[in-house]
């Protein structure tokens, strides 16, 4: 093991400890503390706020950019893939069996390219939307182009396990960890509480699921 897969590991483990910190602490906050009289049904409404009300149709205005609302969806699963792939990155076996089928690791590159693409372009349009633009902070470009990176990094190790470029996938990827717990990106925690915090609310006053009011 090499001392950039050393630091990895490294930078896994202090993300990993900040985000339990985190979602530990939703623990204990516990749940909503609604005082209205209850008409509708919880659990219906935290199932549909993490099911039916992420369609684009159901959103504020997702439906109105649904290339951008698209971008997102790939953009989140390559992330997910991605992470997927580091944990195996550390089974030789594996790294192995992508070397012995080009193929396969090209299609995998290539896809793995076009989700980093997709987070680009939303980078881009971040960037110079003159109604998105005064809603973003740095925080905003530094997480996006963090993970575009982590993805097209990921595409370009799996297509290509040189010495160079297999130090660079690990240099980005112990950046990514080591900002991962300060920036937006800890919303891999938070995203599910909010779900369930806006599931409760509009379930306990029976706005959700709508077809049940």
């Amino acid at each position: 093991m090499s001392i950039l897969q050393i630091l990895a590991i490294a930078a896994v483990a202090f993300c990993f400890c900040n985000l339990l910190a985190f979602f530990l602490r939703l623990i204990r906050l516990g749940k909503p503390n609604d005082l209205s009289a209850k008409s509708g049904s919880t659990s219906k409404g935290i199932q549909y706020s993490n099911t039916v009300a992420m369609m684009p149709q159901n959103k504020e205005s997702a439906f109105l950019h649904f290339p951008s609302y698209a971008s997102g969806i790939l953009f989140h699963i390559g992330t997910f893939c991605c992470l997927l792939f580091f944990v195996l990155s550390f089974c030789p076996c594996i790294i192995n069996w992508l070397a012995g089928n080009h193929v396969i690791a090209l299609i995998i590159a290539i896809v793995l390219a076009i989700t980093s693409f997709c987070g680009y372009g939303l980078f881009i349009k971040r960037a110079f939307s003159k109604d998105l633009r005064p809603l973003s902070n740095p925080d905003d470009y530094i997480s996006n182009l963090l993970t575009s990176t982590f993805q097209l990094a990921t595409a370009s190790y799996i297509c290509c396990q040189c010495l160079a470029m297999t130090n660079i996938y690990y240099i980005v990827c112990i950046i990514l960890f080591l900002y991962l717990p300060f920036g937006k990106l800890r919303h891999v925690v938070f995203y599910f509480a909010a779900r369930y915090h806006l599931g409760f609310f509009y379930g306990w006053r029976n706005v959700w699921p709508k077809n049940e009011k």
